[in-house]
């Protein structure tokens, strides 16, 4: 398995807490365009993630 790129991480670590803000919202009975933006938040960093993956671009 490939070591990560810092970019990775970072991503990572931004869709962790997008998710964390995504469940607190929900939780809590927050609004709905809150919880949105964490949703779409939390898919764009996992598709950067794939996206930035070592060797994507072979």
């Amino acid at each position: 398995m490939a070591k990560p790129t810092p970019l990775q991480v970072r991503n990572s670590l931004a869709a962790v807490l997008m998710l964390a803000g995504f469940i607190w919202n929900v939780v809590t009975g927050g609004p709905w365009w809150l919880g949105t933006i964490f949703a779409v938040g939390t898919l764009l960093s996992c598709a950067s993630i794939y996206l930035n993956r070592p060797g994507a671009n072979s």
